[in-house]
């Protein structure tokens, strides 16, 4: 309503405007037009009275010019002679002035040219007169006049005179009508123009009497918006407060006062708000605000921040509030003010903070926790490993019946024991998220076969049949990670086996459905006829350390944990599980998973060339570290069975001192020894003795992200305890053979991914995971390196480009590529890549320098970064 109202308004406003104007334009036209048409009208009078006299005086002179020669004939007077002459001049000027007065007519000027014909001819017939008087005497001269030419002359003359005279009188007559209508019209306009005055008079005041009725309206509904936005302002929770250029507080509601607890009088300014209020920047260890430092006065110079922390004073105690500022834009586009909405978080933070504490106190824990469970797997692997592989040795010497029972025994418990090891150590790593799939093209019939090679075996000690069933669909190869698919199977299947007393296991494996841009999901069932679970534990077995009844462990054995790391692998697989069971008829375990196919073309075959393990291992001479004494003795056994020289140290350091006075082809490093452990020897060899001796390290702790750190920092391979005596020696012969051994890159080496791979941020966080292996500690610790040697490195760039050393710059600009890249700064590495490549040109230009300001900043921005993971 109040924008019909305006608009109307305004229509009339103009309406009158343009009606006035109209007739002030008008009748100021009408003016000058009768003004113009009056003025010609008086020039042509003038010119039409000058014409009249003029002619009036023509035919006077020229009666006069007649009149002097007949007086002269009569009296001889040679006066009236001379008067005559004075006569001709005049017509002269007579004929002149009419000229130019009728110059414009051409009618007119026709008539006077005939006069002046006729003048003329009469002043020549007067002298012939007179010289026929001078010559022949006056009877002659008389007797020429008698003649009658003369009043023939006359008589055209006067003629031609009242000819132009009539044609003057009747414009004269013209001029005065148009002079009448002038005046007539003119009287019209007025009148005309005073009634529409009039009228527009009255109707100006009866809008204006409108509109104001109309603005009063307009004006009340204004007010009641106005009240209405008061009370909605009143209302909310959060406090607003308005302020203008001036820094004047023009807005601020009920609940901003209570939150900043201002009482009596609203501070006029935001400087007296600030003396009147403690206000706290929680970011800049607590330096009180002043009216320019605040979020809502940098609001006024076009900022938008939203988020902002303020800690407010009161009543000695501290209230965190949060506050989002923005600029008031005007209809002109221009700021006019500024908004605050700001709330007391007091109570969020405070939680926020319980939670951070209760955070930091889980993930320490939960790393308390992993510290234990590979303290205590360290502790039971190096027994465990030194009674499984004395077993083994055992086994291969003693030929008594009941020894080589004694000793399967030992064997039996030795592998139950280690297995329970592994089901503890696999569901910490799930638990902590740091099982990361490995996937491979995998043969899915090869995989079916060993997994029953295996379960066939048990199926057959227990008395029950196993089969597999593979449909026709299936893809001959799939990606995924076998080693953990197997562990699912066998897990499954092993449970399937272990719990089915009489009749048989099955599994099934068919594809669901048609491939999906090259996606197959395939099912995997196993089925048995075993004790089956009850309705009411079928969810419960899935739980850690749950089995399906009380008499289970009793009975079977296990630890419960089995069908825990199943769910858990399977979702890692982004796979479905479920179970169908029914007590003493046995279960259905169905495994639903999305693998994508592999084609045979996509295929890369590796030829794997044969090692002769005995030749390869016999000829060489290793050091072992190992401070355990009964790994020591196993590893000495193992090696002098095979006729394998071994040297064994007890530390790290002793290590050192025998590598710099012998000279050995391999090292086997254990990591957690005294004096010096692992990673600091197989550092101190790569940087003092040698970069090529292959390293194989050796540890019971066995955790994700161990395997990663030991091959970055120099190892070749890596073995975890208790190892296979198998593995062990293939590990060994494949490093010894020195025809397909790779030496290990240089120690600031840093393999580049692919260009494809690499992204527009700052900091890749896919490639810092995987060069991390998802180790947090392992991260932190190279972001904690990296600190500290950019500092360095940036410095050395710095200096080298202020004093214009390019093969200074580019080394340092090397050095320093490599240190981005260990911390995922993947495009800031490239860029400065690039640099070093333009350096080695010799193509280095002054303007370069700034690229190298920028790159800096760059660096320092992807540090800052790196600190806030």
């Amino acid at each position: 309503m109040p924008s019909s109202l305006t608009n109307d308004s305004f229509r009339w406003y103009y309406a009158s405007i343009y009606l006035g104007l109209a007739l002030i334009f008008g009748s100021q036209y009408f003016t000058y037009k009768n003004v113009r048409d009056l003025s010609l009208n008086n020039e042509r009078l003038n010119v039409t009275i000058g014409v009249l006299n003029q002619t009036a005086n023509f035919g006077l002179v020229t009666k006069d010019f007649q009149s002097n020669m007949r007086g002269y004939l009569i009296t001889q007077d040679k006066q009236l002679l001379a008067d005559n002459y004075n006569k001709k001049i005049q017509l002269v000027g007579i004929t002149d002035t009419l000229f130019n007065l009728v110059k414009t007519d051409e009618l007119q000027t026709k008539r006077v040219k005939d006069l002046l014909q006729i003048s003329s001819q009469i002043v020549l017939y007067s002298q012939n007169v007179i010289t026929i008087y001078r010559t022949q005497g006056a009877d002659s001269a008389f007797s020429k006049i008698q003649e009658g030419e003369g009043i023939r002359l006359n008589n055209l003359l006067t003629a031609k005179i009242n000819e132009i005279d009539d044609y003057e009188n009747h414009n004269l007559e013209q001029r005065r009508k148009l002079v009448s209508a002038t005046q007539q019209n003119s009287i019209l306009f007025i009148f005309v123009t005073g009634a529409v005055g009039f009228i527009l008079t009255i109707l100006s005041i009866v809008f204006l009497n409108v509109d104001k009725r109309k603005q009063r309206q307009f004006q009340l509904a204004l007010n009641e918006k106005e009240r209405i936005l008061a009370q909605y302002l009143e209302a909310i929770p959060d406090g607003v407060m308005i302020i203008n250029h001036e820094h004047k507080i023009e807005v601020l509601n009920e609940s901003g006062r209570e939150i900043l607890g201002v009482t009596g009088a609203r501070p006029d300014s935001l400087e007296e708000q600030v003396k009147r209020i403690k206000l706290l920047d929680p970011t800049r260890y607590h330096v009180r605000f002043s009216a320019d430092t605040l979020p809502v006065s940098r609001a006024l110079q076009g900022e938008k921040l939203t988020g902002n922390k303020i800690d407010l004073v009161k009543n000695d105690k501290i209230y965190h509030l949060e506050t989002n500022v923005q600029p008031v834009i005007g209809l002109n586009g221009e700021i006019t003010s500024a908004i605050t909405v700001f709330r007391d978080i007091t109570e969020r933070a405070n939680y926020e903070a319980t939670l951070e504490k209760a955070r930091i106190l889980a993930e320490k824990s939960v790393r308390v926790k992993d510290i234990f469970l590979s303290n205590v797997s360290h502790e039971i692997r190096t027994p465990l490993n030194a009674i499984i592989g004395f077993t083994n040795l055992l086994m291969g010497e003693v030929t008594d019946p009941k020894s080589v029972e004694y000793v399967g025994y030992i064997q039996y418990a030795g592998k139950n024991l280690l297995e329970l090891i592994n089901d503890i150590l696999d569901f910490s790593k799930i638990e902590a998220g740091q099982v990361h799939l490995e996937k491979t093209p995998v043969p899915i019939r090869e995989l079916a076969d060993e997994i029953s090679a295996i379960m066939h075996h048990r199926a057959v000690e227990k008395g029950i049949t196993y089969e597999a069933v593979l449909t026709d669909g299936l893809p001959e190869y799939i990606e995924t990670d076998k080693l953990r698919l197997t562990q699912i199977l066998l897990n499954v299947c092993g449970n399937a086996v272990k719990f089915t007393e009489k009749g048989s296991v099955k599994l099934c494996i068919e594809p669901i459905g048609e491939p999906l841009n090259d996606v197959q999901n395939i099912r995997f069932e196993v089925k048995d006829t075993g004790v089956g679970i009850p309705k009411d534990k079928i969810k419960e077995v899935f739980n850690r350390f749950v089995q399906a009844t009380e008499s289970t462990t009793r009975v079977f054995g296990g630890t419960g944990l089995g069908l825990s790391i199943v769910k858990s692998l399977v979702q890692l697989f982004d796979g479905t599980l479920n179970l169908e069971s029914e007590l003493g008829k046995g279960s259905v375990f169905t495994m639903d998973f999305p693998f994508k196919v592999v084609k045979e073309a996509d295929l890369q075959d590796e030829v794997v060339e044969e090692i002769d393990i005995n030749a390869s291992v016999t000829s060489l001479r290793i050091l072992a570290a190992e401070d355990n004494s009964l790994n020591q003795k196993l590893l000495k056994a193992i090696f002098e069975r095979l006729n394998i020289p071994l040297t064994i140290v007890n530390n790290g350091q002793e290590a050192l001192d025998r590598l710099s006075e012998e000279t050995f082809d391999m090292v086997l490093m254990d990591i957690q020894m005294p004096v010096m452990d692992g990673y600091t020897a197989i550092k101190e060899i790569r940087r003092t003795i040698s970069g090529t001796i292959p390293i194989i390290t050796m540890t019971a702790h066995a955790m994700v992200g161990e395997k990663e750190e030991c091959l970055s920092i120099g190892a070749n391979s890596y073995i975890s305890k208790p190892f296979k005596e198998s593995e062990l020696l293939y590990t060994i012969a494949h490093l010894g053979n020195k025809e397909n051994y790779e030496s290990p890159q240089p120690k600031d080496f840093t393999q580049q991914p692919p260009m494809t791979k690499m992204t527009d941020t700052i900091l890749n966080l896919d490639y810092l995971a995987e060069i991390t292996g998802g180790d947090q500690e392992l991260r932190d610790e190279l972001i904690a390196l990296f600190e500290n040697d950019s500092q360095v490195q940036l410095k050395n760039i710095a200096e080298a480009s202020l004093a214009n050393e390019p093969e200074r710059l580019r080394q340092a600009i090397h050095k320093f590529r490599s240190s981005l890249f260990s911390v995922g700064l993947l495009n800031t590495a490239n860029q400065y890549k690039d640099l070093e490549a333009t350096l080695k040109q010799g193509k280095w230009t002054s303007d370069m320098n700034q690229t190298l300001v920028d790159l800096k900043a760059e660096s320092e921005l992807g540090l800052s970064q790196l600190k806030n993971l």
